[in-house]
This record gives structure tokens, C-alpha cells and sequence, in this order.
């Protein structure tokens, strides 16, 4: 057997791919906390840097991590399966396209494109549950989905942050 076409990953690089999945871990477990909230509900840290992660680093949050933790999420908190395991690799897959189709970056069009991706999935979630016989009104979804728009400033410059961190660790 040739050696070849075996590349040697350092502990840098390891913690280099594994980040991305970690913050939106990390994120989800933040959300499953009994925090009090100034509205009273959490915002979508997820799906946000689900999105955030898909656009400044798309190699490292492929479609089927999205699936992985999305399913995860469904698991823990304890909804019906299958719903956050959709649209986690929904959004990752609009947002890819989105940037093959846009150039440059800037946080008004950013905040923007994540405003209707995040309202557009926050709508689905809301569909999915009432299809599957969870029938929810639709306002909590559309306040959680607002206020994880708020929230998107301080989870884009985590996210730069961390993509700098990265960028130390040898990406």
C-alpha cells in the first residue's frame, strides 16, 4: 500500500475542522439552558451559526454536518425528528448557492440574507410541526426568529473571531 495520498493532520488541524461543528454544538446546549431572557425567548443560535459557518467556511460545515446536528437538536429538545435535521442542511445548501452567486460581503447584506433565510426556516419548522401534528401558534416562532435577528451581529463577530483562530490554527 502506497503512503502517498496520506496526509498527515496535525492536533491544529483537527481542532481546525472540528470547530465550526463545536461553536453550533456549543451553541445548541447554550439554547437548551434555563436562561432568563429580556423577551423571554432564546434566539435561534443554532441555525444562525449554521448559516454563519456555511458562508465564511463552507468546506468545514458541509451539508451533512448540517444534517448531524440538526438531528441533534431535534434530539435534544425533544421535538419531532427529523424537522431541525431538514433544515439545517436546507440552509447550509442556500446558503452555498447564494455565494456562488454573490461576490463580497458586508454586514448590512449579510444581516439581511440570514434575516430571510432564518424567517424562511423558522416558517418551515413552524409548517413541519403542524404537519406532523404539533400544531403550534405561528407567533412564537416569528418572535424567535426575530429575536435571533437581533442577535446576528454579536454571533457574526464570534464567528469572525473564531475564523481568525482558525486562520492561527493553520487554515
Amino acid at each position: 500500500m502506497s503512503n502517498l495520498n496520506r496526509e498527515r493532520i496535525t492536533p491544529g488541524e483537527i481542532a481546525r475542522r472540528l470547530l465550526p461543528a463545536g461553536t453550533v454544538l456549543l451553541s445548541l446546549l447554550v439554547m437548551a439552558l434555563p436562561l432568563p431572557l429580556a423577551w423571554g425567548v432564546m434566539p435561534n443560535l443554532a441555525l444562525l451559526f449554521v448559516i454563519l459557518w456555511a458562508s465564511i467556511q463552507p468546506r468545514l460545515m458541509p451539508v451533512w454536518a448540517g444534517f448531524l446536528l440538526g438531528l441533534f437538536a431535534d434530539l435534544l429538545f425533544g421535538g419531532r425528528i427529523g424537522i431541525w435535521a431538514l433544515i439545517f442542511p436546507l440552509a447550509v445548501g442556500v446558503v452555498r448557492v447564494a455565494e456562488e452567486r454573490v461576490e463580497g460581503h458586508s454586514l448590512a447584506v449579510d444581516w439581511a440574507f440570514a434575516a430571510l433565510l432564518v424567517m424562511l426556516a423558522q416558517l418551515l419548522a413552524w409548517q413541519l410541526n403542524s404537519f406532523l401534528g404539533s400544531s403550534a401558534p405561528l407567533l412564537p416562532f416569528l418572535v424567535q426568529g426575530a429575536v435571533t435577528l437581533i442577535a446576528y451581529p454579536l454571533a457574526a463577530t464570534l464567528g469572525a473571531r473564531t475564523q481568525r483562530r482558525l486562520t492561527d490554527l493553520g487554515g
